[in-house]
Formats: structure tokens, sequence, C-alpha cells
């Protein structure tokens, strides 16, 4: 009972003052709001990286998909590797890769070439990277224009492709005499302008001059993953995001856990330069039990903060995949940030110090852990670094119970990082607050 007191005691002194309750709880809601608006934007995710990490699924193995394959990662704005089509789903949806590409069977036999059926070439993406979305669609076009004009070089398989576009024509028999007439003879008159090209190019001198037409030509279908639709292709088997607030309600979590750490390492740092420490220690109450109180008390507030915004996100029309998952997650989240209090508490000597130093510790793991601008916006090296915050990881749990779809396999890693940097700044600040001499 008195440890619930002590801590009953500093969620009062916190409620009480208005400034730090805003900033625990009415300040992450309003970023949620904020960013919630914005990723209901069709270019939701922001800015472009330096580099776009996608994944290719040649199910062509074709000289032409191959081809194609090159042009992506001739691209300077693109990272790209291969799989199959279940490790590249299963990269997207845990957020290691921006998109994927699926390359579908008969690709070759009909890019670059107008009048043939082209199959469907699917984008799937991260549904928090809209913007990268965006960009791959248009690099992709860039990358099939090629393949056009790579074909017009090739004057004899060219025209053995419009020897089989008429013989398709004449053994049509849903097209329309008037029709019929019309595309023969421009089929007819694009032979001859190739043929007499041929001719002229290649008697110069004995060398070959080619043209190159740049055609946009390819049946692009970029799969909405907020939306349900083509639940049977490849891409759209990747998890839904079924609303905005999916996306935006991490952050804002975290803006409020953060608020919760500085407030108690702020409350720690006053009470040991006023001498409150002092008093407490003159009650029946050993430095041990002082210090459990009050972590309990900013575990508590942490957990009260993730509660609060996820009903407030869930009213919006937030969906969790899994609670259970998500208590998960709030809970290893909520204990690494109690241990980063009591570390924080530690930092100086006055509540001025504390409160400097707590603040510009929290904005840089912010700022390195996707709290502020999304990890897929930095340079290569910083979103290796990234994986030093906390933010990261509880953002990363938090999103893989809500929307990511994670497994309990998947998500240990983030839970089991989370309680190790818990239970270290647990360590250093109650070591450090016990060789004080009060």
């Amino acid at each position: 009972m008195k440890l619930w007191y002590l801590a009953v005691k500093d969620l009062r002194l916190l409620l009480r003052d208005r400034m730090g309750a805003f900033f625990v709880i009415g300040f992450p809601v309003l970023l949620g709001l904020f960013f919630g608006v914005i990723f209901r934007g069709p270019a939701a995710g922001g800015g472009s990286s330096a580099k776009i990490d996608i994944v290719v699924v040649d199910q062509d193995a074709t000289p032409q998909s191959q081809r194609l394959f090159a042009e992506l990662q001739n691209n300077g704005s693109l990272r790209v590797d291969t799989a199959d089509a279940e490790q590249a789903r299963r990269s997207v949806r845990r957020g290691e890769r921006a998109g994927m590409i699926v390359i579908p069977a008969g690709f070759g036999a009909a890019a670059g070439l107008p009048w043939e059926p082209q199959p469907e070439i699917q984008i799937g993406v991260d549904p928090s990277k809209g913007a990268e979305g965006a960009m791959l669609e248009g690099m992709l076009m860039q990358a099939v224009a090629t393949l056009v004009g790579e074909r017009f070089q090739n004057p004899k398989e060219f025209l053995s492709s419009l020897d089989r576009a008429q013989q398709s024509l004449a053994s049509a028999d849903d097209v329309s005499p008037a029709t019929r007439l019309l595309v023969a003879t421009f089929l007819q008159q694009v032979q001859r302008v190739i043929q007499a090209a041929d001719e002229l190019q290649t008697s110069r001198d004995g060398q070959e001059h080619r043209q190159h037409f740049q055609l946009n030509l390819a049946n692009i279908r970029k799969i909405d993953i907020i939306d349900d639709a083509a639940p049977s292709s490849l891409a759209g088997q990747l998890q839904k995001v079924r609303s905005p607030w999916d996306i935006s309600f991490p952050q804002a979590m975290m803006w409020g856990i953060m608020g919760c750490v500085a407030g108690f390492s702020m409350s720690i740092a006053r009470e040991r330069s006023r001498g409150t420490l002092l008093r407490l220690r003159a009650a029946p109450l050993s430095k041990s039990q002082i210090l459990i109180g009050k972590a309990l008390a900013c575990f508590l507030a942490c957990l009260l903060v993730m509660f609060m915004m996820t009903v407030l996100g869930v009213a919006l029309g937030m969906h969790p995949l899994s609670f259970a998952k998500l208590a998960a997650a709030g809970l290893a989240t909520s204990f690494c940030f109690v241990g980063i209090m009591m570390t924080m508490a530690v930092l100086g000597k006055t509540e001025e110090s504390v409160a400097g130093t707590g603040w510009a510790a929290n904005i840089v793991m912010a700022m390195f852990g996707g709290g502020m601008v999304p990890v897929m916006f930095m340079p290569g090296f910083v979103q290796t670094l990234s994986r030093f915050s906390p933010i990261y990881w509880s953002i990363r749990g938090i999103e893989g119970a809500i929307w990511r779809d994670f497994s309990w396999s998947e998500l240990l890693p983030a839970v089991a990082v989370l309680v190790l940097i818990g239970l270290m700044g647990t360590g250093v600040g109650a070591f450090v607050l016990h060789r004080h001499r009060d």
C-alpha cells in the first residue's frame, strides 16, 4: 500500500501541473490528429528519401524482365533486391522495404509492343510510404519506356510482331470492318516505315544508326493497400491499413510518453534539490521503496497515455489488429521509458539541468527513431543508427500490433529490446540515486 500511495501522490502532482498535464495528454492528441489529417492525402508518407528500398518479384524470368530489373537497379534513387513472392510480401509488411514490384509471367513477350495485350505489373507499397509509391510508379514507367526503345532498335523482332498483330486482327471476330481496315492500314504503314528506315540506316558505310522511339507503354496496377480491392492478387495480400489514424497514432503515443518521462525525471530532481527525498526518508520508507514508487507512478502514467490514445484512436476509426499484442507493446514501451526516466533524473543536479538534458535526449531519440521524421526519409547510415533509439523499437512494436500484423515471434525482438533498455536505465538511475547523499 505504501508504494501505491507514493504513486498516487506523484500522479496527483502531475495532474495539478496544467502545463505538464497538457504535454502528457493534450499535446499527443493534437499530434495524432495533425498527422492523421496528413495521412488522409493521396501522397501520404511525406517526401522522398535518398534511396527507396524495394524488392522485385520476377515471375517471367525472360531477357526482357531481366532488362527491366537492370534498369531499376541503375536508377540512383532505388535500392533494389530480389525475392520470391512470400519473402517480398513479408518484407514490405514488416516495414523492411518501402514497396515491391511483381513482374508477371508473359511480360517479356509483350513488353514494348503497343498492339499486344500487356500483362499487369503490380506495385505494392507500405501504406506509411505513399509518396514513395507515387515515385516508384513513375520510375517503373521510365524503366519500361527504355524497353520500348530497345524494341524499335531491333527491326526484325519488331516486324515479326507486326506480322503477328496483323494475323490476330484478321482472325478477330469482334472487330468491325471499318476498325479492321483502319488498324490494318496503320500497321502496314508502320511496317513500311520501319523497313525503309532499316534499309537506309544499314546502307550508310555498313554502320547501323538506330532511332530511339520512347513510348510509355505498360499496364501498371498500383495496389492501394488501404482499400480491400483485389484480395486475391499478390500485392493485395499485404496487410491493409483501414484508417489513417492507424499510422499517425503510434507517433503521437510516443510524444505523450516522452512528456511523462520529462515530467517525472524533473520531479525527482526537484525533490532531490528541495530536500523532499530527505523528508520521505524520515518516514518509514526505504530508498528502494521511494524509487519503486516513483517508477510505478511513471509506469502507470505511460500506460494511461497509451490507453487514452488507443480509446481516442478507436473512436476516430483506428482498428488495431490485435489488442493483446498492442498491450504487450505498450507494457514493454512503458517499462523501457521508466528506465529512461530514472537515468534522465540523475543527468543533472538541478531541476533546470535535468529539464534541459532530458528534453534534449528526448528530441534526439525522436529524431533518430522516427518520432519527428519518418526513418524512411533519412540517409542509409542514419537509418542504421535509428536502431539504437528506443523510439524506433516502440513505434515498430506498436505498428506491428495495430496494422503490420506482426506475429508474436515478429513482435518479440522489439519487446525484448525495450525491456533490456528499461532494465539498463533503471539500474543506472537506481545506482546513482542510492549513492546520492540526501
